[in-house]
């Protein structure tokens, strides 16, 4: 056990024995409680002054008017809601050049038999196939660079080899 268990052990240990002690000790109200008689008058005079509050209150209520911001904020809650809340208008890019944002990386090339195949973001793809992402699919796979093309527009991307040995071609 470490030093800090044996800490909080020890402060909880005495924080139980003095509760303990305070328990034990307690001798109960300090005031005796009152004959019957006096208790019900004190409870009927308390009734009596929460009456009273509660009448005052509710004349303050009745009597303010409201101001500005309150009339705004009843406005607008009784008028009422558009039909659409959400915008679900697709958004477009404003002066794009139809380019994606972000561009799939070509970091790896293996070539097995007549077959190549590229790694793009960590998945490995041949020519033919659609990346995982969707939007692009594989035409042409070669040791230098991949090209892609993009389902939405037929636009033709060429990727280069971003692989560890990229600097040395």
């Amino acid at each position: 056990m470490t030093r800090r268990e044996k800490i909080i052990l020890a402060v909880t240990g005495v924080v139980a024995v003095v509760a303990a002690v305070y328990l034990l000790l307690d001798t109960g109200p300090a005031v005796a409680p009152q004959p019957g008689v006096q208790v019900r008058a004190q409870a009927a005079a308390q009734t009596q002054a929460a009456a009273q509050t509660r009448e005052a209150a509710q004349t303050l209520v009745r009597q303010a008017t409201p101001g500005g911001v309150e009339t705004a904020l009843m406005a607008a809650i009784d008028k009422p809601w558009r039909l659409a809340v959400f915008y679900d208008k697709p958004l477009e890019a404003r002066g794009g050049t139809g380019r994606p944002t972000v561009v799939p990386r070509f970091t790896g090339y293996v070539e097995l038999g007549s077959g190549r195949l590229a790694v793009i973001d960590g998945y490995e793809y041949q020519a033919g196939d659609t990346l995982e992402g969707g939007g692009y699919k594989v035409l042409a796979v070669s040791p230098d660079k991949v090209t892609l093309e993009s389902l939405a527009n037929g636009q033709r991307l060429d990727i280069p080899y971003d692989g560890q040995d990229a600097l040395g071609r």
